[in-house]
């Protein structure tokens, strides 16, 4: 009963209205430990037990969100005595944002009596992603947040008005609207009912005394008149002095203070004021000589209570459900041209919640398209291009102290991730987050229409209207039927060492697919694509230097994706109409022993013109005569890297029969002289888990190691990894919950 009853108290506190969404706090299941050896280690340490604690409650948890006992998070309540690095003042410790995550939804509670539902709800707070109020994040938003609401850094008394700060709500609102809530959806099939009655009605001040202090405390007789409610005063059975908790120790709400009045918040009320929580009100007629109507609680003290109408809200704390005001006027575009998204937003405030009513449930914003005219100088960058260019500043060099030139990443994000700005460093694998929503409007990806809105990958034609299913056709025009364009196809099965065009993609293709199959399907056969620019330069495997890895490539009006060279079936292809001309080659270093096999097709406009290339014939073969100057080889060299993509040399000179060098050897037939080797991945730089905390109560940080690890994910000597590639020391902060 002790333990529902602290969870009873903390369900209250989240059913405020200043929390800005419908929480409903329900016991699902409750384990008490009473042996050590089948149950989690615990330790005054609180980053171990916590930890050990997450692991240990999986045991106990059904993976099926349709299973009865399922839970969504866990709370250990314990007495040990949690402490942080330099002191004991810890209450209690959560990860920030964990919820719906398994393995890590989770908290640890110091049980010190009645007090400790409130440092339940704080916690609770930090596993739904609450950051304490006088984070930076908070005060940047908001300003300076006094130290009276529920995410306070260290509690004191809690602002019954507004219990949870405006960034509290901010944050648990994006966290929901993010998805990163939804296993909250599902309604139990049964919970543990909670205890109705107060707690104060249940638990006399002796007890309160003995679970904050131990069972050898009670209270202390003589309080003074100040300290009734506002202040529990205990003492050990045969001392004199008394102890207590400055500041933070009230007397639990229900406890009776006088005749005919109980505690509330810290003061003394007269009991007609008081309601225990949802206590729900009814109406009866009264009789003409006792007022209008007759109320039934279960506090009152005989049960009935007979008042006029118009006292009854300020004599009892009526139950009244949340309801949704007026839609306000739409917000600003975000966009001024490309298809932007505008919004509005409702309140819960015909009337708002009150004494435990419901909040309000439904949609509280909606957003519609806006401006969806084409951009006209845009030069053929996509709207998510513009804002990685944003970051090419002297604040990220490369070793060379070239700035770096930022274009979108989008090979090897998560769907899940694909509204976050991911940049990569062009000519180079590295990349940042550099926000964690792109504006609203960008789309989520080169090979769709759909668009990014409060960092959710939302349904949108290609006519830039939300909700539309309007969809490009195969020529690239919006609601289509294909037949403004043509489909050209094309295949090249011979090479020559080195490079040779393969085709010239005009301007104005869509759809365009290009496919190099390795010979017998083995990596690394010696025969490469490679993409030149309208200037004659590389944006592609060019000089001789090949990227393994999968990549997007920005040019012109497009997003070209290359699936990397270490691949089969090596590919490029593009979604959307090219805006500037590209020529597809091909890099060959085998032999004629293994030819390429590459196919290429696209669609182009009627009214472009196009032509293929004409072919070079190879060479015939032919038996050479004694004495015929011959090709000679050298041995092959050590390669030039040991992961990667590396390549290895030899020579090959043309000599006569005598061993002169010659100038009459075939051509055609020379022998390759370089191959490429080392096709293992590289090892690369890995985050390691975060180390602990650099205060033991309060706002903190907190670093995470960088390790060097192979493709096998074991660690390596960090000089076997790229020193220019070295992540950044990452710094992140940390709450410990607790008295400083």
């Amino acid at each position: 009963h002790y333990l529902l009853t602290l969870i009873a108290v903390a369900a209250q506190i989240y059913k405020h209205p200043s929390i800005k969404n419908s929480i409903s706090v329900v016991v699902v299941k409750m384990l008490v430990v009473e042996d050590e050896e089948v149950g989690p280690s615990v330790s005054n340490n609180g980053g171990v037990t916590l930890r050990n604690f997450c692991a240990w409650q999986q045991l106990f948890n059904p993976p099926s969100q349709r299973h009865p006992e399922h839970y969504d998070t866990a709370i250990l309540f314990t007495r040990e005595d949690i402490c942080g690095h330099q002191s004991c003042d810890t209450l209690g410790v959560a990860d920030v944002g964990t919820m719906c995550d398994p393995k890590r939804s989770c908290s640890v509670i110091e049980d010190n009596g009645l007090q400790a539902a409130f440092t339940a709800a704080h916690e609770l707070g930090h596993v739904l992603s609450m950051p304490h109020d006088d984070s930076k994040n908070c005060e940047g938003l908001f300003g300076h947040l006094d130290q009276h609401h529920m995410m306070a850094p260290f509690f004191v008394q809690l602002n019954q008005t507004l219990p949870w700060s405006p960034c509290s709500a901010l944050y648990i609102t994006e966290f929901f609207d993010n998805g990163h809530g939804d296993c909250l959806l599902d309604m139990p099939e049964q919970t543990l009912p909670l205890p109705t009655e107060l707690p104060g009605v249940f638990y006399n001040l002796d007890r309160q005394c003995q679970q904050s202090f131990g069972e050898e405390f009670s209270h202390c007789p003589n309080t003074s008149a100040v300290d009734i409610c506002s202040q529990l005063w205990c003492r050990e059975w045969g001392q004199l002095h008394c102890t207590t908790r400055n500041g933070s120790l009230p007397w639990a709400d229900g406890t009776p203070c006088g005749n005919g009045h109980v505690c509330l918040n810290g003061a003394c009320v007269m009991v007609d004021k008081v309601t225990e929580p949802k206590a729900k009100v009814l109406f009866f007629k009264c009789p003409a000589a006792h007022g209008s109507s007759k109320i039934l609680t279960t506090l009152s003290l005989d049960g009935l209570l007979c008042v006029t109408s118009s006292s009854v809200s300020t004599l009892l704390q009526v139950v009244v459900d949340g309801s949704w005001g007026a839609w306000g006027p739409w917000g600003q575009c975000s966009r001024s041209c490309g298809g932007g998204v505008e919004f509005s937003n409702r309140e819960c405030t015909a009337p708002e919640p009150q004494n435990g009513g419901k909040y309000c449930e439904g949609q509280r914003v909606k957003y519609e398209s806006c401006n969806t005219q084409p951009c006209e100088e845009n030069n053929g960058k996509s709207f998510r291009e513009e804002q990685c260019e944003k970051y090419n500043s002297f604040n990220h060099l490369d070793i060379h102290g070239i700035v770096k030139e930022w274009i979108p990443k989008y090979a090897g994000v998560s769907p899940r991730d694909r509204c976050k700005l991911f940049c990569r460093a062009r000519g180079s694998s590295e990349f940042k987050v550099f926000e964690s929503k792109v504006i609203d409007g960008t789309t989520c990806g080169p090979d769709t229409t759909s668009i990014c809105v409060q960092g959710q990958c939302i349904k949108a034609g290609c006519d830039l209207e939300i909700g539309s299913s309007a969809k490009l056709d195969k020529c690239g025009v919006c609601n289509g039927n294909g037949s403004s364009c043509r489909k050209i196809t094309g295949s090249l099965n011979r090479a020559v060492y080195g490079y040779s065009d393969i085709v010239t993609i005009p301007a104005g293709a869509t759809n365009i697919d290009v496919k190099q199959r390795s010979h017998r399907g083995v990596k690394h056969d010696g025969h490469y694509l490679a993409i030149q620019g309208e200037d004659g330069t590389y944006i592609l495997n060019g000089n001789f230097s090949v990227s393994t890895v999968e990549q997007d490539i920005p040019v012109r009006g497009a997003v070209l994706r290359y699936s990397g060279s270490s691949t089969p079936l090596e590919r490029i292809q593009s979604f959307q109409q090219l805006q500037e001309p590209i020529t597809i080659q091909l890099l060959a270093t085998a032999g004629e022993a293994s030819p390429p096999k590459v196919k290429y097709t696209f669609f182009l406009p009627k009214d472009v013109s196009f032509s293929k290339a004409k072919e070079k014939k190879g060479s015939l073969h032919i038996i050479h005569p004694f004495g015929v100057p011959q090709w000679a080889l050298g041995e092959w060299s050590e390669c030039s890297k040991t992961c990667g993509s590396g390549w290895s040399r030899r020579t090959v000179e043309c000599r006569d029969s005598s061993g002169f060098l010659s100038n009459l050897c075939d051509k055609d037939l020379r022998p390759v002289d370089i191959r490429a080797c080392a096709d293992l991945p590289c090892p690369v730089w890995q985050m390691g888990p975060w180390l602990s905390c650099s205060r033991t109560c309060g706002v903190g940080v907190r670093h995470r190691g960088v390790f060097c690890t192979d493709y096998l994910g074991k660690t390596v000597d960090p000089e076997r990894c790229d020193p220019a590639r070295r992540p950044e020391p990452v710094v992140g902060e940390c709450i410990v919950y607790s008295e400083c």
